[in-house]
């Protein structure tokens, strides 16, 4: 686990995908700390290499798994989710293959998810992004287990 910055200071750079931990807490979730970060797995298949694709503006992010082909909206946002809007993720490499996490940002108590955010590093490159980050503002904790 080695999370650093690239040579030109622009991009983060992880090795391993506990990378996307240290990454998360540093950016935080619509301007909140994180208090929770889950890694995604396939439901189906237990991979963690998916492809993803959404619309960053909307919110609205959903994961492919690469061994299976099972996809998977996160964190409940698939009512918000628009084929026309929807764009894959792509890394600057070309690579389109990412492990993913979320983190979360908790009201106090853990009475509830306040926000989140998502983080993707590339399995070519290592350069680690957020594709796409929400409000959630509500009690619903069954979101922790939609990574």
């Amino acid at each position: 686990m080695a999370l650093h910055m690239s040579a030109d200071g622009d991009w983060h750079i992880g090795d391993d995908p506990l990378d996307l931990d240290p990454f998360l807490r540093e950016i935080g979730a619509e301007g909140y700390s994180i208090h929770e970060v889950r890694h995604s797995v396939c439901d189906h298949c237990e991979a963690t290499v998916f492809g993803v694709s959404g619309d960053p503006g909307a919110g609205t992010i959903r994961r492919e798994c690469r061994s299976c082909a099972t996809t998977h909206f996160i964190a409940g946002c698939g009512a918000d989710w628009s084929d026309s809007h929807a764009e894959p993720m792509v890394c600057d490499c070309g690579t389109t293959d990412f492990n993913i996490a979320v983190g979360y940002s908790m009201y106090s108590e853990g009475t509830g998810i306040r926000a989140l955010s998502t983080a993707e590093r590339c399995l070519s490159c290592g350069r680690i992004e957020s594709f796409t980050g929400w409000m959630v503002r509500g009690g619903e904790l069954h979101l922790l287990d939609q990574a």
